[in-house]
């Protein structure tokens, strides 16, 4: 499930600490958003950068994750996450993607 968050985007909930983070565009209806993912133990983040009050961020808790996929080219990839028969997709460098969807495995299937 996504929840929007409220907060400063620089900082995670109390409590939360990050394993991973990966600078990405989300890519959807509205268009492409400037900002980060952030792995913790309990949830994936995106911290909307450019509206900066929080109020498109996005909270994807774990147990409602369902898969993350990585596709792309030698620069520019994306990253599809899924959840709850939901998903997002985010553009970013391939190789950073592809180290941040690890740590997902990592995290989720240890």
């Amino acid at each position: 499930m996504v929840e929007h968050g409220k907060g400063h985007p620089d900082r995670l909930p109390a409590g939360e600490q990050a394993i991973a983070q990966v600078t990405v565009d989300r890519l959807d209806e509205d268009g492409r958003h400037e900002g980060r993912l952030v792995l913790t133990a309990d949830r994936i983040y995106f911290f909307d950068d450019e509206q900066g009050g929080g109020s498109h961020d996005d909270i994807i808790d774990h147990i409602r994750f369902q898969g993350a996929e990585v596709t792309g080219d030698d620069e520019i990839g994306t990253l599809a996450l899924s959840w709850s028969d939901q998903g997002k997709v985010y553009e970013g460098d391939t190789l950073e993607l592809r180290a941040f969807k690890d740590a997902i495995d990592d995290q989720l299937n240890p």
